[in-house]
């Protein structure tokens, strides 16, 4: 489960802040060569994945995890079934000199001595946000910074498994859905851009992600309309749909049960 973060002057102004925290994640698959905006860091707790960064492979296996900074390209992907996850996203002022000084400013792959830390840390976050949902953006402002100080002496970098094999296509594609997930997408349309016919470029995207294109923007769009149900509560079930790309609000709805086993309606109560 991603409890995601919406913004205030009171967030924002913090040197550490929370943008969200993952709680036991089956991870799907994750491709972004434009990375995200802020911190993450993640602990695998069951199964095993890969990580693709600076071309270069990484198995993470449990007990295992890794940091990813702003804005690095990177990917990830379960080798099994049950790859599961604890996330920790954050950014403030504060987090880059922080992070140096703690010897964790650059993204890879680590080795966790005492990975009770990071199961601590997250099941004291998941305690806060029972207890006062987001409200409290100084509480967890500190839960993060004592995480931080708390992890950077059980850590050790770990080797890469190997080099990773480039691919353009599903960079081009994955960048472009990323993008573009709020509007219409067409197989036609993606095909042109990487001039290739629609059935191979199919083909090549899920050989290499393990899903269609069209449901890895499916679980871009539900990853949006999740934040945003949570962000924009003034808005209608219908309005977060249309903002995430679907058209129809039966179809959002169904797609979001499927995906997520509660309906946006609950899903939005729930937070």
């Amino acid at each position: 489960m991603i409890y995601p973060f919406h913004s205030t002057d009171l967030t924002e102004s913090l040197p550490v802040g929370l943008r969200l925290f993952g709680v036991s994640h089956l991870q799907p698959p994750v491709k972004r060569p434009d990375g995200v905006p802020y911190f993450q860091w993640f602990y695998c707790i069951k199964g095993q994945g890969e990580l693709v960064l600076n071309r270069q492979r990484f198995l993470i296996r449990p007990e295992q995890g890794f940091l990813i900074c702003p804005n690095d390209p990177h990917s990830y992907q379960a080798v099994t079934a049950d790859w599961t996850l604890h996330i920790f996203g954050f950014d403030g002022s504060l987090c880059g000199e922080l992070l140096k000084t703690l010897q964790m400013h650059a993204s890879g792959a680590y080795q966790f001595t005492d990975g009770d830390l990071f199961v601590h840390h997250i099941e004291t976050l998941a305690s806060l946000y029972n207890t006062h949902g987001c409200r409290n953006a100084v509480d967890f402002s500190k839960e993060c910074y004592s995480f931080l100080l708390d992890i950077s002496n059980s850590i050790t970098r770990s080797r890469a498994a190997g080099n990773a094999v480039e691919n353009e296509l599903t960079d081009t594609l994955t960048s472009y859905l990323e993008r573009h997930f709020a509007s219409p997408v067409t197989l036609e349309e993606l095909a042109r851009i990487v001039n290739l016919s629609p059935d191979y470029m199919c083909a090549q995207f899920k050989k290499e992600m393990g899903l269609t294109i069209m449901q890895y923007l499916t679980e871009i769009r539900i990853g949006h309309a999740r934040h945003l149900l949570t962000l924009h509560p003034e808005k209608k079930v219908l309005e977060i749909g249309k903002m995430c790309g679907f058209e129809s609000p039966s179809y959002f709805g169904k797609i979001f049960k499927k995906e997520v086993g509660m309906t946006p309606e609950k899903y939005r109560k729930s937070r």
